[in-house]
């Protein structure tokens, strides 16, 4: 059998594989480009052919192609040996099914029978009811996409989960089932519509569920698992990758009966984000079958600030990509019931660009070009392509029909900060309130030495750290042992007026975010370390510390590039 497979993967060409996902480019005797799991801007993500394995120098992910494909798709081992075969057109060795993946999968797809079960029996009147007088579905959409509906004292899971032997500790470990503060054990799903969430390959691996009675949130989604993470999958995508592909563009909708309708009605290359921003790794499914994108989200001030959200993940990666705001509708659901499909077609013509779609909800009412500029500013404020920049600004410019040459000074200008509201407060970085709590007060200094390591600090915070050691706990004093510059900004940090600010929350803040920048800063050295190691073993060794220390941040939230 092990030999079978490295037979296999020694017959499988890792470029090709990983170029279905990422776009590569030639590096010596290697390949390199952004990697697909994480954010960056400068390539880190390498695949050697000749060795046949890839390695991310940025997050420290690297295996040979399965185990790309395991990470990349989310899927078993199986699996991913099935799509490496169907990739590079050759026959899959014979793999033992008998991975915990393979369990939960038919474990899952029991439970959304059962759940499909209960919506057309008795127990489910009320939630069929709701699909087809209140959404207006018929019976066959509603067996269509698998439908279900979780009863109020449902016992499904724990049912399935008996029939198939598996542990409560799993079903809690997978969110199928919580334990309530007195011990007793009760299912996540209660009460609610279900919508089967699929991964790429078709199978369920998690629910989404809506409430009949509006009372609590009306969506929730299965809790984050080893299988199933928002950020990596999009409703519906399953069926409509094949659709994109032929209609050479993507919609992306909001929500599951956004997704239903647009599918109900003949636009079947539709998909849904589950309840969270557009993500890189949204991205990377989409590009594999189009690099046109077309935006229908709701036209709620909701809808469009996650519309304006999208921008930072858009920027700089290729999409030619498109908006349509509905103006007389809701939402696309209410859209199709009140004008129909045709009436849609038609509007496609209508669709923006995005980047135009973007400035002109930055600039707001055109009113005061003072005050839209200074909108366009703070809303611009994270773009460092002076590509983009130039071409944001040529869209103001035009709107306003101002020289871009002016909207380029105000930009550049500090003038505009204080606009808004005749003065701006300051704003204040992590370690201007270390320096800020190092002088407010002898009990919070002590606590600040105490807690933090000085190792961490910008140099301003690390001198008033050192500063303060010394025995100088007056800001006036301090003064004098700055330099001109770094003196100006400790009298900015000191003297600092926030009103109600919380100095504990503040100090915990501080505190919390001080130690992941450690963690940062240990993993940044490994990764250095790891790239001057020639001897395998110990680049391996650095390799599993790196990574236990990433895993450790992502426990803590701080799993993000950079230093915060």
């Amino acid at each position: 059998m092990k030999r079978e497979l490295e037979d296999f993967k020694s017959k499988c060409d890792i470029v090709k594989v990983v170029s279905h996902y990422v776009s590569l480019e030639k590096a010596g005797s290697s390949y390199r480009g952004l990697c697909p799991f994480h954010e960056e801007r400068t390539p880190s993500f390498y695949v050697n052919p000749e060795k046949k394995f890839f390695h991310c120098f940025g997050c420290g992910a690297g295996g040979d192609v399965i185990e790309f494909v395991k990470k990349i798709e989310n899927v078993s081992f199986i699996e991913a040996v099935q799509k490496v075969a169907e990739i590079c057109g050759i026959s899959p060795p014979v793999v033992t099914n008998d991975s915990f993946y393979s369990k939960y999968t038919l474990m899952m797809d029991s439970i959304a029978q059962a759940y499909k079960n209960t919506l057309f029996s008795a127990r489910g009147k009320q939630a069929l009811s709701y699909l087809t007088e209140v959404r207006g579905l018929t019976k066959e959409d509603a067996k269509k996409f698998d439908l279900g509906y979780a009863p109020v004292n449902s016992d499904i899971v724990m049912r399935v989960a008996r029939q198939q032997e598996i542990g409560t500790e799993d079903l809690i470990k997978y969110g199928l089932i919580t334990r309530t503060r007195d011990g007793r054990l009760r299912e996540f799903f209660k009460d609610r519509v279900i919508f089967p969430i699929k991964n790429s390959s078709g199978k369920i691996v998690a629910f989404g569920g809506r409430t009949l009675t509006d009372k609590g949130p009306k969506y929730i989604n299965s809790p984050e698992s080893r299988y199933f993470s928002k950020s990596k999958l999009l409703y519906l995508f399953n069926t409509a990758r094949y659709k994109i592909k032929e209609a050479g563009f993507a919609i992306l909708c909001e929500g599951y009966m956004d997704a239903i309708a647009f599918h109900r009605n003949g636009f079947d290359n539709t998909c849904a984000v589950l309840g969270t921003n557009l993500t890189k790794f949204h991205l990377n499914m989409l590009r594999r079958v189009t690099n046109n994108l077309l935006f229908v989200l709701d036209s709620d001030s909701a809808g469009v600030s996650a519309m304006q959200r999208v921008a930072k993940v858009l920027a700089g990666e290729g999409f030619n990509t498109k908006v349509i705001v509905f103006r007389e509708s809701k939402d696309p659901d209410e859209f199709f019931a009140l004008h129909g499909k045709e009436e849609f077609r038609r509007i496609l013509g209508e669709a923006i660009d995005y980047w135009d779609f973007y400035v002109q909800q930055s600039l707001g009412g055109f009113g005061d070009p003072v005050k839209a500029i200074y909108r366009f500013k703070q809303a611009i404020s994270w773009v460092s392509s002076p590509v983009l920049k130039r071409q944001l600004v040529s869209k103001a410019a035009k709107i306003l029909m101002i020289d871009e040459k002016d909207i380029m000074y105000e930009l550049q200008t500090k003038k505009s900060d204080n606009v808004s509201n005749g003065s701006s407060p300051m704003r204040m970085t992590i370690d201007d309130y270390v320096v800020y709590l190092l002088f407010l007060n002898e009990d919070m200094r002590s606590k600040i030495i105490k807690e933090i390591d000085p190792d961490v600090l910008s140099p301003l915070a690390k001198k008033a750290f050192k500063i303060v050691s010394s025995g100088v706990v007056l800001p006036q004093e301090a003064m004098k042992l700055f330099g001109k510059e770094e003196g100006e900004r400790f009298f900015q940090i000191f003297t600092y007026d926030e009103p109600n600010i919380n100095v504990d929350n503040i100090f915990k803040l501080c505190t919390s975010k001080l130690k992941e920048r450690k963690v940062k800063i240990q993993i940044e050295a490994l990764e250095r370390e790891m790239v001057s190691t020639i001897d395998r073993e110990q680049k391996a060794k650095l390799m599993k510390k790196a990574m236990k220390l990433r895993s450790l941040l992502k426990k803590r939230g701080g799993a993000s590039n950079g230093r915060k």
